[in-house]
């Protein structure tokens, strides 16, 4: 561990040049499952940043990205109970970040990661630490924020499968639009959220069946339905990327002007 006392924002950090060397660092040993030092890193980067009470807009936006990743971590070690501070801390620094930048950076607001993705992280911590009620809370929010936002209503089913939460899945799932294929992976790929494995998602349904029996023939024409779909793909019969296809589509004239020459 190294001393927090000896650093500041103008030393390299873990032989880093700058802050956001550090958070690629950071995400690096993440995506390498190096995760005991990602969580040290993460935590140490965190209290530097808010030892400074005096942080500017771009060392604002260093901080919540950093305790975003410390709330990543603490999920992907099995520590979501101990992640309930940096949770709070997080929401509370970004709506820090926002009165921040209104007042001095209002066109950096846009590149904000949407409010929503910040309630689905809640939600998932507070899930995996056996808090449902405030799991189903966050996933609502991001619901709501997000209108259609499969992951969220997938998650929100997993923690909680009840009937008000499956007719939010359907809907999610019919908003989504049509199976596509991307880098060989089957997806839904809903507008404004982040694209969801087709696999989860036929797992999910597959599993209500289960649990929810009185919707059980509803969740199997969906199943069956995305089944056909990704079938379809493989077979040639449908685009790999339908609403792709149909932008591409669009684009092409309607009419050959030469002939007119």
């Amino acid at each position: 561990m190294i001393d927090k006392r000896v650093l500041t924002l103008h030393v390299p950090m873990f032989g880093m040049q700058d802050p956001s060397q550090t958070l690629l660092q950071i995400e690096r040993y993440m995506a390498e499952g190096r995760l005991e030092l990602s969580e040290v890193m993460s935590t140490q980067f965190c209290e530097l940043m808010l030892s400074n009470k005096k942080r500017d807009p771009q060392q604002q936006i260093f901080l919540l990205k950093g305790l975003r990743l410390m709330c990543d971590v603490y999920l992907m070690r099995g520590k979501a109970e101990q992640s309930m501070k940096a949770i709070k801390r997080m929401h509370s620094e970004r709506k820090a970040l926002v009165k921040v930048l209104q007042k001095h950076a209002p066109d950096l607001l846009a590149t904000m990661q949407p409010e929503h993705e910040d309630h689905l992280r809640t939600g998932r911590l507070y899930a995996a630490a056996g808090k449902t009620k405030a799991a189903t809370k966050a996933f609502a929010r991001c619901e709501k924020l997000s209108p259609g936002h499969l992951a969220a209503a997938l998650a929100a089913l997993e923690c909680a499968p009840t009937k008000p939460h499956l007719e939010r899945f359907f809907s999610a799932i019919n908003a989504a639009g049509d199976v596509i294929q991307a880098n060989g992976v089957f997806e839904l790929q809903p507008h404004g959220s982040s694209a969801v494995a087709l696999d989860r998602v036929l797992v999910m349904l597959a599993a209500c069946q289960q649990t929810l029996p009185a919707h059980a023939g509803r969740c199997q024409e969906q199943q069956e339905r995305l089944q056909q779909q990704q079938a379809a793909i493989l077979a040639g019969e449908q685009a790999a990327n339908a609403r792709l296809q149909s932008a591409l589509d669009s684009l092409q004239p309607k009419h050959d002007y030469y002939q007119y020459g």
